[in-house]
């Protein structure tokens, strides 16, 4: 059981200091790397090719053909709020040997004045690894995994991803999470988590305000929603205003995919380009995710974040940052267009 409470929390990190490790990401690496003796994983990660792509975005393309040909075949859903069913693959399933440990906040030492809720207990929530991973260290964070909850995401859930990408010493971390019909591939409340050690755009490119707590994206191909987690906010406070946004498109049954990252605070002028003083949460309305597109190229969290991965090798030599672009386009801009006045309205009073 990995036990933390709000001292462990860290606000600052550096590009600069990529090498930094804070309790967390020793007890995550060393456990994930001694699973590999056990012939869990459905393949041994590696990068077989990467490329930065020529262009203004900086698109990171990754082959991995493995997790093309070896991954466990997708369950296909007909819509976002599916209940779970027992019967199908879920998480409780999988061999015990996948679990890294377990997360508990201990509350003992919360004052009135911390950032984490002091009514929080995270007696069931779980670090498992992925078996096909995609990055380095690829985990699944399990919130509450034996109540066996649906894939929607809920308050708990993104409070939780939230504190654990701040229990990281590391810019590198990321954190994303697949609705149903937004290729999420089992219907059992789960995030992904993975190191990715490369500066992306999507960590300090302009922002729009859009209204209230709400920005939106700049000129990127993906249009998307944005919120910025800065030191001074309370966090549950924080994670009630962005599941505003998220309450409609669950509602509406609107595919959504979300991508949490360090970043740079837009507000904040002259900050060195290396550092990250805060936390940003991406949240895509985008189209129904199409099976079709599983073989090659799928477009959910890490591609829309701008971290291709790839599954063919004549694929991947293929794709330039134009017919990238145009695929983000085609799969978030009409959802975004559609629902942009309303989020605009839903935040107006806060």
């Amino acid at each position: 059981m990995f036990e933390f409470n709000d001292t462990d929390l860290i606000f600052e990190t550096s590009w600069s200091s990529l090498s930094a490790q804070s309790r967390f990401d020793v007890e995550l690496k060393s456990s994930w790397s001694d699973k590999e003796q056990y012939e869990l994983f459905r393949y041994k990660y590696q990068v077989e090719r990467f490329v930065r792509m020529p262009g203004k975005f900086g698109f990171l393309a990754v082959l991995n053909t493995n997790r093309g040909t070896k991954r466990r075949v997708p369950i296909q859903f007909h819509s976002v709020m599916e209940p779970f069913n027992d019967e199908d693959f879920n998480f409780t399933k999988v061999d015990s040997r996948e679990f890294l440990f377990g997360l508990r906040y201990n509350k003992n030492s919360a004052t009135d004045t911390d950032r984490v809720a002091s009514d929080q207990s995270f007696t069931d929530d779980v670090l498992a690894i992925n078996a096909s991973p995609l990055g380095d260290f690829h985990s699944l964070i399990l919130p509450k995994m034996s109540s066996k909850l649906p894939q929607s995401i809920n308050e708990h859930s993104l409070r939780l991803a939230l504190q654990i990408i701040l229990l990281s010493a590391s810019p590198a971390i990321r954190i994303g999470f697949n609705s149903l019909c937004a290729f999420a591939s089992v219907n059992h409340l789960h995030l992904h988590l993975y190191y990715l050690p490369h500066k992306m755009y999507l960590e300090s490119c302009d922002l729009e305000h859009l209204s209230g707590p709400c920005y939106k994206i700049k000129e990127y191909p993906a249009n998307g929603f944005v919120f910025i987690l800065r030191c001074d906010d309370k966090l549950s406070s924080f994670v009630e205003k962005v599941f505003v946004l998220i309450y409609h498109l669950q509602n509406y049954n609107i595919p959504h995919n979300i991508y949490i990252t360090r970043g740079i605070d837009h507000k904040i002028s002259n900050i060195a380009d290396d550092k990250r003083n805060c936390i940003r949460i991406y949240v895509w309305a985008r189209n129904p995710s199409g099976y079709k597109e599983m073989d090659k190229f799928t477009p959910a969290i890490c591609e829309l974040f701008g971290h291709l991965v790839i599954k063919d090798q004549a694929e991947f030599d293929s794709f330039t940052e134009e017919n990238i672009s145009k695929i983000l386009k085609d799969v978030t801009q009409s959802t975004f267009t559609s629902i942009l006045n309303n989020i605009k309205t839903l935040y107006l009073n806060l």
